[in-house]
C-alpha cells in the first residue's frame, strides 16, 4: 500500500511498517507551511491505522531535513505526537538534521544514521532562541553540556560522536542504511504491540517522574500487561521452548 500526500511527504506502509519521507531534495527536505501541513497528517494517519505497528521517519536525497523557514515557524503538536505515540519510531538519517529537523530525529525512539550525517541547532547565529522542543529533547539525551555547547556555538554534532554519546544508536554506510533500518522496523513489527507501548509510556512517564513513582507506574504498568493476551501467548511460546529443549 502506497499513499503519497501531495508532492512534500510520502507514507508508505508495507508488512506492518509505516514509512513517512520528507519529499524535497531540491530544497534539503526544508519544512515549509505546506511541507508541515503534510507531515502533520502523515503522521497522524500512521498513528491512527493499525496495520501500521512501527513508524520509520526519513528524507530523500543529501539531507534528513535542513530544517524550517524561520518566518514560518510555529508550535508543532507533531512533535509531541511523534515522541508520544504508542508505535516505536526510527529516524533513518540519511544526512543532516538542522534546526526542526534535528528536533523531529531527536524527537524518534531510535537514530540510525550514516557517517556524514549531523545534528545542528544553529538558532544563536540568526539571533533566535532553542525551538522546536529542542531544549527538552536534547539535554535529555546527550547532557546538559554539549546541549550547551550547540547551542551558543550553532557548530554540529557530527554522527560519530553522537553515536559516541548514545544520541545515535547505530551508524551504517550510506548504502546499507535503507537496508539496516528495514530490517529492524520489521522486527519491531513482530513484537508484542502493547508491550512496546507499555514500554514506551514507562519511559516517558519516567523522564517527568522521581524513582518510586517510576516504580509504581511501572507495576500498573505490568499488572495491566499480565492480562493481556500478550502475556498468555508469550508464556506459552517460553513454555513450549523450553519443553522442546528438555526433550532434546
Amino acid at each position: 500500500m502506497a499513499t503519497e500526500v501531495d508532492r512534500h511527504v510520502k507514507l508508505e506502509i508495507e508488512n506492518g511498517v509505516g514509512w513517512i519521507t520528507l519529499n524535497r531534495p531540491e530544497k534539503m527536505n526544508a519544512i515549509g507551511a505546506v511541507t508541515r501541513r503534510q507531515l502533520a497528517e502523515a503522521i497522524k494517519q500512521a498513528d491512527r491505522d493499525d496495520s501500521v505497528r512501527v513508524l520509520v521517519l526519513t528524507g530523500t536525497g543529501r539531507a534528513f531535513s535542513s530544517g524550517a523557514d524561520v518566518t514560518e515557524m510555529v508550535d508543532m503538536p507533531m512533535l509531541s505526537r511523534l515522541r508520544t505515540m504508542a508505535k516505536p519510531v526510527i529516524a533513518s538519517m540519511n544526512g543532516p538534521a538542522v534546526g526542526i529537523g534535528a528536533s523531529f530525529a531527536l524527537a524518534c525512539d531510535i537514530r540510525i544514521a550514516t557517517p556524514e550525517s549531523y545534528l545542528m541547532e544553529a538558532f544563536v547565529n540568526i539571533g533566535l532562541a532553542p525551538d522546536g522542543g529542542v531544549s527538552w529533547l536534547l539535554p535529555r539525551l546527550a547532557g546538559t553540556g554539549i546541549a550547551y555547547e550547540m547551542f551558543f556555538t550553532g557548530k554540529p554534532l557530527q554522527a560519530v560522536d553522537a553515536a559516541r554519546l548514545g544520541v545515535i544508536n547505530r551508524l551504517v554506510p550510506a548504502e546499507r542504511l535503507e537496508a539496516e533500518v528495514r530490517e529492524l522496523a520489521n522486527e519491531l513489527a513482530t513484537q508484542p504491540r502493547l508491550a512496546m507501548a507499555a514500554a514506551k509510556r514507562a519511559v516517558n512517564y519516567a523522564l517527568e517522574s522521581s524513582f518510586d513513582e517510576a516504580l509504581e507506574f511501572e507495576s500498573y504498568l505490568q499488572e495491566a500487561q499480565t492480562a493481556s493476551p500478550e502475556f498468555a501467548e508469550g508464556v506459552q511460546a517460553f513454555l513450549a521452548r523450553r519443553s522442546n529443549k528438555s526433550n532434546k
